[in-house]
């Protein structure tokens, strides 16, 4: 083979793996945007600009969050879970402040139940993994609770705020992709307590 073709032969190849790599780095950027949202800027921000540290952080992150073992409550223990939201939204009407405390109280109690990190950021980002929705509700329901403890939240935020809490929990409790395991009952004493305090106030 004359070393003309060789030389050309050998480009074309170079050409090739070079726009595979580029594809497939432009997949994987697109990909760690959509699964961390803001974070992804964030990480940015905090490597100066650099894309590649930023995406192998975030892929180091992804690989350690993915590891997480969740799981989700058997039958007996969702209708455990669901009793007491019932129990909590029956109290609403009188205490919708106080309620809307214990709801996200009871949240964050069945995530640790799942195995979710405690890590603030880290249980957002795994909460984003199952969903922006899933994410976005939760969110919401925080930041209606620390608006209520400021005693600025209206009757209609609370409510919502209610929703979104009960909404992150249901989405959860059906998962079909996470196992099965016996879930420990919480005693709902804990509720009247904060409840009532809630109506002192």
């Amino acid at each position: 083979m004359p070393v003309q073709w060789v030389v050309a032969l050998v480009a074309v190849v170079a050409v090739a793996i070079c726009a595979v790599v580029t594809v497939r780095s432009r997949s994987g950027s697109r990909r760690l945007r959509e699964r961390f949202g803001a974070e992804y800027e964030t990480a940015l921000t905090a490597h100066q600009g650099n894309a590649r540290r930023a995406e192998r952080a975030l892929r180091e992150r992804e690989r350690r969050l993915d590891a997480v073992p969740l799981r989700a409550p058997d039958a007996a223990g969702a209708e455990q879970v669901r009793s007491r939201w019932r129990g909590l939204q029956r109290q609403f009407v009188d205490a919708p402040a106080a309620v809307l405390g214990c709801a996200v109280e009871a949240l964050e109690e069945l995530l640790d139940d799942m195995g979710l990190p405690a890590d603030r950021e880290d249980r957002q980002a795994v909460l984003r993994f199952r969903g922006e929705e899933v994410l976005r509700r939760y969110q919401q329901a925080h930041g209606v609770a620390a608006r209520a403890d400021g005693g600025t939240a209206s009757t209609e935020e609370l409510r919502e705020g209610f929703l979104s809490a009960r909404s992150v929990c249901e989405l959860l409790l059906t998962a079909e992709d996470l196992p099965r395991v016996e879930r420990t009952d919480r005693a709902e004493r804990d509720d009247e307590s904060r409840l009532t305090s809630g109506r002192a106030r």
